[in-house]
Formats: structure tokens, sequence, C-alpha cells
């Protein structure tokens, strides 16, 4: 066989080679929408992108669990609102109850309204998020209290757990998050006796006192249950500062999502224009180069021999 006497057609085949290959490597990162979709895309870069994944994912998951303790905190806020309202409905009860003129028969009526704001104290205790018992500490899948019109305090103690739970932001930082129901509103002295801001204790001895009609008896219970008014509405201001720092964590949080976002997309993906580009102008090469080989005079052998 005699071939051709062609020195470039090795050059020009590996010129059209590259160009095709250049083609369609800039085909696929417009249909897949990324510069580098495997590490031999970009071995020397790809470090530093698999950091960025895995950085946009750990701040996706710190922003869910933000996101989930927002609503507790939120809710929480509420209800220690709410218990702080009750303790001042109390008050005013325990006001008229003090009053010289209130009969037994209207002290006993308020002693039925004393003994349902316990009840609802009860229910505030044991608010639920999302199957979680927010005033439960660390034993968050039991409720802390129940009612008991029998007790000292008038309710029955569940759960003793503290509430070391914290939650993470965006720096690494670790703040907590949640109080017990025993720290809000059944303060004990440390040999567990009950403190004098206590108060599930305080309306259970204005609750005692109306329905036996003892006058003494209600004028000390209306100092306790000021004093357990007052601590609790102190302890109010742990959930907002907590909620602003919840909501200063969401932010920075969603900044740092933009951010490391873009930083991936401009390590990552496709440059649309300039991919168009390369198609477009290896496409013209390529057409060019073929156009131009067909025009060169093919010389052989016999062309020598004459």
């Amino acid at each position: 066989m005699i071939s051709s006497f062609d020195p470039n057609s090795d050059l020009f085949l590996a010129d059209l080679s590259r160009v095709q290959a250049s083609a369609e490597k800039a085909q696929r990162q417009i249909s897949s929408g990324l510069r580098i979709s495997s590490p031999s895309d970009a071995p020397d870069q790809i470090g530093g992108l698999l950091q960025l994944q895995s950085d946009v994912g750990q701040n996706t998951q710190i922003q869910q669990n933000l996101g989930r303790v927002k609503t507790e905190v939120d809710t929480a806020e509420q209800s220690v609102s709410s218990a702080v309202q009750l303790a001042d409905n109390a008050l005013v009860i325990a006001s008229q109850g003090a009053n010289t003129a209130t009969t037994a028969e209207n002290r006993l009526n308020l002693a039925q309204q004393v003994q349902a704001i316990q009840q609802q104290l009860v229910e505030l205790a044991q608010t639920n998020v999302g199957g979680r018992y927010v005033f439960s500490g660390d034993a968050d899948q039991t409720p802390p209290y129940q009612y008991d019109a029998g007790s000292p305090n008038g309710v029955d103690r569940l759960v003793t757990a503290s509430a070391t739970r914290q939650i993470e932001d965006s720096n690494g930082n670790l703040f907590p998050v949640s109080q017990t129901a025993q720290t809000l509103f059944d303060h004990r002295n440390p040999d567990d006796t009950y403190a004098p801001d206590n108060l599930f204790a305080a309306l259970n001895a204005l609750n005692v006192a109306l329905t036996a009609n003892d006058t003494t008896g209600i004028q000390t219970s209306l100092s306790s249950l000021r004093t357990a008014a007052d601590y609790v509405n102190n302890q109010q201001t742990f959930y907002g500062v907590t909620q602003n720092r919840v909501a200063a964590a969401l932010d920075f949080s969603s900044q740092r999502d933009v951010s490391l976002r873009a930083q991936l997309s401009q390590e990552r993906d496709t440059d649309l224009t300039t991919a168009a580009l390369t198609v477009t102008d290896s496409q013209t090469q390529i057409q060019a180069s073929l156009a131009s080989r067909a025009k060169l005079q093919k010389t052989s052998l016999f062309d020598f021999l004459g």
C-alpha cells in the first residue's frame, strides 16, 4: 500500500479532535449547568469545591435548626407572658378576697376562679411544640406537671430534668434556648422546699385561704403572690433576649447562605455565555478547517513518477 505524502495530516487530525473535544465539553456544561461535574474536570479545584458544598450543607442545617427553635422560643415566650397575666389576675382576686366586706360565699366563688387559674397555669407548663414539651428541660417527651388539688402546691411534679439544650449559630457559637417549668413556676430552695417566689405554691395557698375564709391567710398569700408574679415577670426577660438572639442568628445564616451559594456558583456553575461562544467558535473552526482541507491538492508517489 502506498500512502499519501501528507506530513500535516496527523497535526490536522489532532487539532480537529481538540476543537471537537472543546465543543463537546462546552455543550455538556450547557446541558448540565455545571462547569465542574466530576473531579477530572478540575482536579486542582475539587478540594475547595467540596469544602464549599460542605459549608453550604452545614449552614442549611443550622438554618433549619434555628427555624425550629424560633417556633419553640416564640411559643414559650407567649406562654410565659400568659402566665404573668394569670398571676396578675390572681392578684386582683386576692385583693378582692382580702377586702373585709367580702363574704365567705363570695370567697368560695373567688377560690373557684383561682383554681381555674391554677389549671390554666398547668396547661401553660405543658406547652408542646412539635412533640416537645418546651418547659420539661432535657426530659422534653414528658409533661412537667399535672394538676393535683390535694398537693401542697396544687400540682404534681413529673420531671426534674435541667434544661441544658443549646443551639448553634453559623459562627459556631452555642447559646441556651429554654427554661424549665420548675424554674419558672415552681421555684424551690436547695433543700427542695418552696421558695418565696413559687407561683404554684402562692396560688394554691390563696385557693386554700379563700376556701377556708381565712382573712389572715389571704393577706399572707397576697404578699407571696406579688413576689411570685414579679419573679415570673423577670424570668420572661430570658425569652425576650433569646428571641432576639435567634432572630440575629437566622439573619446572619441567611446572609451567609447567599454568600456561600454565590461562591459555589462561581466555582462550579457554567458560564453560559462563555460556553455558548466556545461551541459556536469550535463549530466555525471545524467547518473552516474541513473546507480548507478539502481544497488542498493531494500528492502521491505517482505524481512524482510522472
